[in-house]
Formats: structure tokens, C-alpha cells, sequence
């Protein structure tokens, strides 16, 4: 799902550092996402689902 320079990814968190989340996509993409660039970045946790990320730093790494 996409808006206005964010894009939510879906998939899950499976691990955390206080600067970057780890998280993998439902397709088995893996990837470190800078928590400054998520939407309540600060409040991701393993577990979590789905991460809203900056649309701009997904096209950047060549996610998006």
C-alpha cells in the first residue's frame, strides 16, 4: 500500500537495534530498515507486522 511518501511493507520484524530494525518480507526479502526512516519506528519490536516505511529510502536501496 502506498501514499504520499510512505509505503507499508508487509512482513515481520525479527530483530531490533536502537538504530535499525531487521525485518523480513512476506516474499523472504530480508533487510536492516534505519528506524528513522519507519513511521513509529521507535515503538517496532520483533514480531511486529508490517512497517511503514519512507518511500524515498526504499527506492534508494532498490526495495521499492
Amino acid at each position: 500500500m502506498r501514499s504520499l511518501g510512505q509505503e507499508t511493507v508487509s512482513g515481520e520484524v525479527l530483530d531490533t537495534t536502537a538504530e535499525a530494525i531487521l525485518f523480513v518480507c512476506d516474499d523472504g526479502t530480508e533487510f536492516w530498515v534505519p528506524r528513522s526512516v519507519c513511521i513509529d519506528g521507535d515503538q517496532a519490536d520483533e514480531g511486529d507486522t508490517d512497517l511503514i516505511i519512507a518511500t524515498w529510502w526504499l527506492k534508494r536501496t532498490g526495495l521499492a
